[in-house]
């Protein structure tokens, strides 16, 4: 058993890049990490991306902010819980409210990745070690066997 005591723990700046920006404290877990996180007024999450192996999923604590999707925008706040299966619909948390946004938020991974960004046409991939890979779509190869002899 552990237990993780957040009020004695730091936010740490996990994301600051433009109008990304996040706080989060890591609570641990291997295969089903969870951290709590803050997303400031006016700020988004992550892009707008889809996992095609790892499924996510969030509870809102405190605040107020919209799910993003190709479909639209969906208000969450308080009490609700959202999740994300795998190869489910490309997401993004958008903060347009006074108040920051205090979420939990869980995946459950096992080892490598895909992850497809739909605003940016990328692609990205994560190896079973931790290391990551960015794609252009727009680049990838025509066949199979290119560049081999």
């Amino acid at each position: 058993m552990k237990i993780v005591r957040t009020s004695d723990m730091e936010w740490t700046q996990v994301m600051d890049h433009g109008r990304f920006h996040q706080r989060r404290k890591g609570l641990g877990g291997d295969k089903m990490p969870c951290g709590l996180w803050e997303l400031p007024p006016g700020k988004r999450s992550f892009p707008l991306h889809k996992h095609y192996v790892t499924e996510e999923a969030l509870f809102v604590l405190s605040g107020r902010a919209k799910v993003r999707t190709p479909d639209g925008e969906t208000e969450v706040g308080p009490g609700d819980y959202v999740s994300f299966p795998a190869g489910g619909v490309a997401h993004q948390l958008v903060n347009d409210g006074a108040e920051p946004l205090v979420y939990l938020g869980l995946a459950a991974v096992s080892g490598p990745d895909i992850v497809e960004y739909p605003d940016s046409g990328k692609i990205g991939c994560r190896t079973a070690e931790g290391q990551r890979f960015m794609f252009r779509q727009k680049d990838a190869v025509a066949d199979y066997f290119e560049g081999e002899e």
